[in-house]
């Protein structure tokens, strides 16, 4: 039987802040009139349009721009929560999000102690810091029901499987993760490169199972229209990667959106998917490389693994159309970046580099910043800070180790 959370041990006093936390959201939420969940809102809607044999596509459920754009699957996994009333979904929603957040800091957390910093002993500074970094993007995503964070705790769940030698499982739960987002299919050639081939066959037998289960409940003409019309709206929904000005800031945080206002500008005035294509391509080429170089330097499975899943996922914030949530992804790496500022940074150069960074990429509170905020967000600050996030931990997993060994938790 699970013994309830306790003051006194490790890591349950987190655990319990953050509950606390969280529920003290939850009020505040009720209080203000506030407790909107309109992301959660389009799945729910989603899930009973499914149910009364609606459309699930073009329409808006709930608010104007509440279009579903994910695959049929997930309008049937959150059928049982439409039979709720709203309300009861809607905490239910947000009672998950909170758990799966806790789940994932403390997974990743130990992952990083394990597997890239030589069995580092467990702390409380590095999880609540990690925390502070990223409650900005953890209310939002409250705020507005979505997804991220337990797409994140299955993600790392799967990776952990995969490093115990479960591959069936890991890949599993890695095509369940695809499934709801198929940008996650950055992660295939990881995959590949390690030969992961019982991971791939049990990602690929989720994939073509959630692409045919709409079919076996709703007939195969149905079903597979269904599939169409949520591949079309992923197009329409990435139909402009690049940010060249203007009042809507979608894409202000991708990487081919600061590379291009930074640089390209200067060469074409009107930028192009082209560009995009070809940015992903030098990037995919760059992981490629870190990989080989893992590979040949006989870096082992477990290190070189581990960092560079972590580092996939949190680029997928940085290559795809997103709202600023959806930088959760990238709280593994800043769990990393944390534990190399404490309780003693190394090496010392760290902290002047990584503090603007970590502000950049979790501090902009607009009660604190007022229109200084809004001034960030036109800038793409977010997903500079991300790039540079990804660029600083990558030079810290290549600079020779010089940390001593710790005990393993």
């Amino acid at each position: 039987m699970q013994r309830l959370p306790r003051w006194d041990q490790f890591p349950h006093r987190f655990t319990l802040v953050m509950g606390l936390v969280a529920l003290l959201l939850f009020i505040a939420e009720h209080v203000n009139g506030r407790f909107w969940l309109n992301d959660f809102r389009v799945y729910y809607g989603a899930a009973s349009a499914l149910l009364k044999g609606e459309a699930l596509y073009g329409v808006a459920h709930g608010l104007s721009s509440g279009v579903f754009k994910y695959a049929p699957i997930m309008a049937f996994v959150y059928a049982p929560f439409s039979l709720l009333p709203y309300p009861l979904a809607a905490s239910l929603q947000f009672a998950l999000i909170t758990a799966a957040f806790i789940g994932a800091v403390l997974q990743a957390d130990r992952m990083v102690r394990s597997h890239l910093l030589d069995g580092r002993s467990p702390a409380y500074l590095p999880l609540f810091l990690t925390t502070l970094v990223v409650v900005v993007h953890l209310h939002r995503e409250l705020h507005l029901g979505n997804i991220n964070v337990m797409l994140l705790w299955v993600l790392l769940f799967g990776l952990g499987k995969l490093l115990n030698g479960r591959d069936l499982l890991g890949g599993m739960a890695i095509g369940l993760a695809m499934l709801a987002k198929p940008h996650f299919l950055v992660l295939l050639p990881l995959l590949l490169l390690y030969r992961r081939w019982g991971a791939l066959a049990a990602m690929a037998g989720v994939l073509l199972l959630g692409f045919l289960l709409p079919s076996l409940f709703l007939g195969w003409e149905r079903g597979m229209a269904m599939n169409v019309e949520w591949i079309e709206q992923m197009g329409r929904h990435n139909a402009a990667l690049i940010y060249a000005g203007g009042t809507s800031y979608e894409a202000v945080n991708t990487v081919y959106s600061f590379l291009y206002r930074s640089l390209f500008q200067h060469f074409m005035a009107t930028p192009g998917n082209v560009l995009a294509y070809g940015i992903l391509g030098l990037i995919a080429l760059t992981v490629g490389g870190l990989v080989l170089r893992n590979l040949r330097a006989g870096i082992p499975f477990a290190q070189g693994f581990t960092f560079v899943f972590l580092l996939l996922i949190a680029l997928v914030p940085s290559i795809t159309l997103t709202d600023t949530e959806h930088f959760l992804l990238a709280m593994p790496l800043v769990v990393y970046l944390v534990h190399h500022l404490v309780p003693k940074a190394s090496p010392r150069w760290i902290v002047l580099v990584s503090v603007p960074i970590l502000f950049a990429h979790g501090g902009n509170w607009e009660d604190l910043l007022g229109p200084w905020s809004q001034r960030l967000i036109h800038l793409g600050v977010l997903g500079i800070a991300n790039i540079l996030l990804i660029a600083l931990t990558i030079a810290l997993f290549l600079r020779p180790s010089k940390e001593p060994v710790h005990a393993t938790s």
